[in-house]
């Protein structure tokens, strides 16, 4: 008996054997064309879940022909090889053929080994039989497999960051609201779903928003990042906006509270002016210092060139003074030629050194710091000091020392004045 034979055997039974009156609905030759050329697979079970009938396109999508399907529950022993999988499948399929469920997906193995996602749905027709229709769904489930990743994908994401993600449309209507697990922002929630959110935000900032929607729906890009600021609990917070566009003239607004960021950057500006200031106040001490320096170098040249034409000495050999600059604290600043040429040091070698280093003994440091520094007079050693030159040679010097004072009357350096002995 062939399946179309068993089909014509069920449908005159269903009807009435002998029954000849003329129908107004399609022939029988008909109806079976259109079982034979559907595209999705049908297989007719009768009460028993004996295969009456299968067409072409259930062998085509299984693999399986009418003798491997002489009952349901033989072909779900083909079609689940695996006995843990084949049991559950089973109890969903004899829900299934007895009408408590409507739909099954199942894995399906074909008959050449090919493993298939496969609907199942089932229809009651005449004759207490079942017809179930068959479709292979494995793309569309691994679209949605796929739609699944890459939403689970794109959760992760979303939790990692302090973000708020608000899915709006054009005119700034908030559609969906996603935060991040680190999001602080309270600005927004999901409370506002269905309203503007350039009515949400602060008016200034609102209006700003908007803008940039516009602007990502007109170009297709993101537009240009907004950052504002909101007084909550009597703090200043702030934020940062960008927007998105996403599809059919929907975009994304992430939104991000900045006020650490803006914080530090506060800080950070604070302490570059301050640097700044200090520079500034460093640099003008200098110049007062080499000011002065000038002007003390000078009277000192003057008064030598007075007393030696007074005393007719000019063009004497006199014995060899070295002069040494510092600033307030000690400092050297300016080395002359004799004092390079007495230590053994270039200048740039006693540069920042205290000058009292160049000494044993701690009588120079001691009266310079005291005398000089710090009382702002004149003073002279009266007893000689030893200066370790260059080398570790030692030379006996005598030390005079005159303070540098600006016009508010500030210790700001010394003129220390060495004469070998």
């Amino acid at each position: 008996m062939t399946g179309n034979e068993t089909v014509q055997d069920t449908w005159e039974g269903a009807s009435g054997a002998g029954d000849v009156r003329e129908s107004p609905h399609p022939g029988e030759g008909v109806c079976l064309s259109i079982l034979r050329e559907a595209p999705d697979g049908l297989v007719l079970l009768d009460a028993e879940g004996r295969c009456r009938y299968l067409n072409p396109a259930f062998t085509r999508i299984t693999g399986y022909a009418r003798e491997d399907v002489p009952t349901l529950s033989a072909w779900f022993e083909r079609a689940h090889p695996n006995p843990a999988y084949r049991e559950t499948v089973q109890e969903l399929g004899q829900e299934l053929f007895s009408g408590r469920r409507t739909a099954l997906v199942a894995s399906v193995v074909r008959r050449d080994g090919r493993v298939r996602e496969i609907e199942l749905r089932r229809v009651a027709v005449d004759g207490g039989c079942v017809l179930f229709v068959l479709r292979d769904v494995t793309e569309h489930a691994l679209a949605e497999e796929n739609g699944r990743q890459a939403t689970s994908e794109l959760s992760a994401v979303i939790e990692a960051f302090p973000d708020l993600f608000l899915r709006l449309n054009a005119d700034g209507t908030i559609l969906d609201f996603r935060a991040g697990r680190l999001a602080e922002a309270p600005l927004v929630s999901r409370a506002h779903l269905g309203r503007r959110v350039q009515d949400v935000l602060p008016a200034g900032a609102g209006e700003a928003l908007l803008g940039a929607l516009q602007e990502a729906v007109r170009t297709n890009r993101p537009a240009a990042a907004l950052e504002f600021s909101h007084m909550e609990a009597g703090e200043t917070r702030y934020y940062e906006v960008r927007v998105v566009p996403l599809y059919e003239m929907h975009l994304v607004a992430i939104v991000r509270e900045i006020t650490e960021r803006k914080k530090a950057e506060e800080e950070l500006r604070r302490h570059r002016e301050h640097l700044e200031e200090l520079v500034a106040e460093r640099t003008a001490e200098l110049e007062r210092l080499l000011y002065y320096i000038e002007m003390t170098e000078r009277k000192a040249a003057e008064g030598w060139l007075d007393l030696s034409v007074e005393q007719g000495t000019l063009g004497t050999n006199e014995p060899e003074e070295a002069m040494i600059t510092t600033d307030a604290a000690g400092m050297i600043v300016i080395v002359s030629r004799e004092a390079e040429r007495l230590t053994g040091y270039a200048g740039d070698e006693l540069a920042k050194r205290p000058v009292w280093s160049l000494f044993s003994g701690d009588d120079a440091r001691e009266l310079l710091t005291r005398e000089v520094l710090g009382q702002g007079r004149t003073a002279e050693c009266t007893e000689e000091a030893i200066l370790v030159r260059n080398g570790g040679s030692e030379l006996a010097v005598r030390i005079a020392a005159d303070p540098i004072i600006d016009a508010a009357g500030t210790v700001i350096g010394m003129v220390c004045t060495l004469r070998k002995l």
